[in-house]
């Protein structure tokens, strides 16, 4: 079930997405009823705030979890943007590697 705020949230999202697909050539087949719109970020754990304007840390952020897919169903999830722009286009296994890196420095100290 989707809130007032969540709905709301969702459909602006879904505008954004259709908008980015069209300038980026990507297939785009989303609905509303593809976005779930969390009160958490599940990857960072922050309260998701609309912001008003250009996003900050904890706006919503419609993430493609397959960069190279487009906007399908079961290939994006909504996550802060501060997530989103922490994993850009990064693939997974360049995704660890730089925070076994960052792990390795911290671990000297």
């Amino acid at each position: 079930m989707t809130t007032c705020r969540s709905d709301g949230i969702a459909r602006l999202l879904l505008k954004s997405s259709r908008y980015r697909a069209k300038r980026g050539g990507l297939r785009h087949t989303l609905t509303l009823a593809d976005i779930y719109v969390p009160d958490r970020c599940p990857v960072l754990g922050l309260r998701l705030i609309p912001s008003k304007g250009r996003a900050g840390p904890n706006s919503p952020s419609l993430d493609r979890i397959d960069s190279r897919k487009g906007y399908v169903p079961g290939n994006v999830i909504v996550v802060s943007w501060r997530a989103n722009e922490l994993k850009k286009n990064a693939t997974l296994l360049e995704m660890e590697r730089v925070a076994a890196f960052y792990r390795q420095l911290a671990d000297r100290k």
